[in-house]
């Protein structure tokens, strides 16, 4: 096993985590689910892409005879165009579609936090015991200690993420906030959606 030092937990709200896990979870499983549907070739652009492989094939195999098929050329070359303008109006909507949908979500998501925010104004889910944390600085307080174990703890998230500071905004203790957990639920099952979608798409 890994060795790792021992978390000094004053206080812990299980409950609300595993509310929080879930709902963060749920969240970005349903937004990504959304987007993947959005972004992914409907049946329709992916035939007219199969159609314009064919047009592209048969006007270069007609290219190749000569000026004898001078007139079957430019009909399959007028078709080609056809299909092209069609595959890229399909695609643009399809873009346009997905960003429709990651405004959405994006909206969606801000809301969550805000709500999760305003609920656990204060709170926090993990509250730490700095008397538990063991300094050579004998004249630091309490809280000093359970705040550098945290930062040491979340390193180096806790010096260059701005969402870690926002969450800690109006915590009565040193420890994690709501928005916290919120986040890290998110960020994990976005990490294997980005495995799925990577393997499917």
């Amino acid at each position: 096993m890994i060795p790792h030092p021992t978390i000094p937990v004053l206080a812990i709200r299980p409950v609300d985590i595993w509310l929080l896990l879930a709902a963060g979870a749920l969240l970005e499983l349903i937004s990504r689910t959304l987007i993947y549907i959005f972004k992914r070739p409907s049946s329709q652009e992916l035939e007219c892409k199969e159609d314009l492989f064919i047009l592209q094939f048969e006007t270069a195999k007609m290219r190749r005879l000569g000026p004898q098929a001078f007139v079957e050329t430019s009909k399959l070359e007028r078709k080609l165009l056809q299909v092209e303008k069609r595959l890229s109006e399909q695609q643009q909507a399809r873009l346009d579609s997905t960003a429709y949908m990651q405004k959405i979500v994006k909206n969606a998501s801000l809301s969550l936090y805000l709500i999760v925010f305003i609920i656990y104004y204060g709170i926090p889910l993990v509250a730490l015991d700095g008397n538990k944390v063991d300094s050579d600085n004998l004249e630091s307080t309490s809280e000093s200690r359970a705040r550098s174990f945290l930062n040491g703890l979340l390193f180096p998230i806790s010096y260059i993420g701005i969402g870690v500071k926002i969450a800690k905004i109006g915590l009565q203790q040193v420890g994690i906030g709501a928005l916290v957990v919120l986040w890290s639920s998110q960020v994990t099952i976005g990490k294997v959606m980005d495995c799925f979608e990577a393997l499917v798409l």
